[in-house]
């Protein structure tokens, strides 16, 4: 009995009762919005997790207005396990996201993964992209994977690892197809490698 539920203990922590709570912020309906482009999913199965992030700096000296949203991977539950609205399938499941932002510095300096608990980064990181007015930016491709089965289990047991990877030849073609006059994109995705974090990786480990 004690087996069972553990095991179903961590399939609640993997996947989530239902999924993320918090919701992103409303797009920015501003004249000098920016674009934000990136992909969230799971690979091997399916996995919510959010990644905040928030405005630290404007392009001028004008006081830090509060501005914050999050990247964000949901699935349904046990009801319906799989990552909800999905535009690519296969070993990796997820979707495209476009943003309009106010311009400015952004930061993700922490990490949620959804499940009984939450559960945040405890190693300091800092990924920063800049929003500019009339551009678009691409910052990667953000994915939840499993640890179970991998050369990372022994050190981080059944809470798994993200993926953070530049995906944008795929990606900003599919928001391309959904929003034909995009602008051109700045590719500006961050080698979470140097931060020397076990749980942000920039391929599967082998």
């Amino acid at each position: 009995m004690n087996i069972i539920r553990a095991a179903l203990f961590a399939l609640a922590f993997l996947f989530g009762a239902a999924g993320p709570s918090h919701a992103a912020a409303e797009d920015y309906a501003g004249a000098d919005a920016g674009i934000l482009i990136y992909s969230a999913g799971s690979i091997a199965m399916p996995l919510s997790f959010q990644f905040p992030y928030k405005r630290i700096a404007l392009p001028s000296s004008e006081p830090v207005s509060d501005w914050r949203g999050q990247i964000e991977s949901r699935t349904g539950g046990f009801s319906r396990l799989r990552v909800s609205n999905a535009e690519y399938d296969g070993r990796e499941t997820g979707r495209v996201f476009i943003r309009r932002l106010p311009p400015g510095e952004y930061e993700i300096d922490d990490f949620r993964f959804a499940g009984t608990r939450r559960f945040s980064s405890r190693q300091p990181f800092s990924i920063r992209f800049t929003i500019r007015p009339g551009q678009a930016t691409y910052i990667g491709n953000f994915a939840r994977a499993p640890s179970l089965g991998t050369p990372l289990q022994r050190t981080l047991g059944a809470v798994g690892f993200f993926v953070i990877s530049d995906k944008s030849e795929r990606d900003i073609a599919l928001a391309r197809a959904r929003v034909p006059d995009l602008p051109q994109v700045t590719v500006s995705v961050t080698d979470v490698s140097t931060f020397g974090h076990p749980m942000l990786l920039t391929g599967e480990p082998r």
